[in-house]
């Protein structure tokens, strides 16, 4: 497996503080990764060392296989914080102007990356009278001018309504099945990630708490039933035997976790009852993305 980006122990210190504090990435070849953690938290400034806009204090980067950063970001697109465009310019002359600046000779690689944004038809509209959404997928197209193979976005929905996000969402799909980019991309916006991402990385306090893939994380959160039962032995027996539960696992001295028959709460309490197994409680949880990528993050929902 060709990993993109790795890092080791990467940090940055202010003022004798780590805002990021040793910090481990791995991303592989057509990831969506999914850079999670709230306001502050660590996510712009580890872009801004990967992409070489700040100095690691300490730590290791590795692009692309090679430790040659500087071969490896040119193969990199970025948009980082603030969409910075010439707001005086058309979306064209915007592109242009970035084609100039790579010394990117082909000519046609304008209405390309314009098409695919979805901002070929803005004429004589200036940049500065965009909307939000319609910025951000400039910035995008900008950092498609040079052909990258690695796109890292910043942020890219935030402050944008409904429609501005699906917009970016369904880019972002687009330029990972159809051409092939790996994409790290940072948000607070939980649900929109989870929606995408192949792979996450959870960051707090500028330490990375965990990095999962999408299959791991579902089997992290799924959807149960958990019992508390006098003797979870007889229990397991009368759950796989009368009720035919097949995925049901004891889950401590008096806990017991269902998988599957969710909606049967009612047969499951007559079937203990039944058999004289006492139950202490049943609770329904799990499934929520939200609540786990939360408590990852050190918060709750009311913070």
């Amino acid at each position: 497996m060709e990993y993109l980006l790795k890092t080791k122990d990467l940090k940055k210190t202010y003022f004798g503080k780590p805002a990021v504090n040793k910090i481990n990435i791995d991303i592989k070849k057509g990831d969506i990764y999914g850079f999670i953690g709230k306001n502050g938290a660590g996510k712009t400034t580890t872009m801004k060392m990967i992409v070489g806009l700040e100095r690691p204090s300490s730590g290791e980067i590795e692009l692309f296989e090679n430790k040659n950063l500087n071969e490896g970001r040119s193969k990199l697109g970025t948009v980082i914080e603030y969409p910075c465009l010439y707001p005086y310019m058309t979306a064209r002359q915007n592109v242009e102007a970035q084609r100039y600046l790579l010394n990117v000779k082909d000519k046609s690689v304008v209405d390309d990356v314009l098409e695919i944004v979805g901002l070929s038809d803005t004429g004589n509209k200036k940049a500065k009278n965009f909307s939000l959404g319609m910025k951000q997928r400039l910035a995008i197209a900008l950092s498609l001018v040079g052909n990258p193979e690695f796109l890292m976005l910043d942020e890219p929905i935030n402050g944008l309504d409904p429609m501005g996000i699906k917009d970016i969402r369904d880019l972002i799909l687009t330029l990972n099945r159809e051409r092939g980019i790996t994409i790290m991309m940072s948000s607070h916006i939980l649900g929109e990630l989870v929606k995408i991402s192949t792979r996450f990385g959870i960051i707090n306090k500028g330490e990375l708490v965990d990095q999962f893939d999408y299959d791991e994380l579902k089997e992290r959160v799924k959807e149960k039933i958990t019992i508390r039962v006098n003797d979870t032995i007889r229990a397991y027996d009368i759950l796989k035997n009368e009720v035919k539960i097949e995925n049901c696992i004891i889950d401590g001295d008096r806990s017991i976790s269902i998988f599957d028959h969710l909606e049967d709460s009612g047969v499951i309490t007559a079937a203990l009852a039944n058999n004289d197994v006492i139950l202490e409680s049943i609770n329904k949880d799990g499934g929520d993305y939200e609540s786990y990528f939360i408590k990852l993050m050190g918060g709750n929902k009311n913070d």
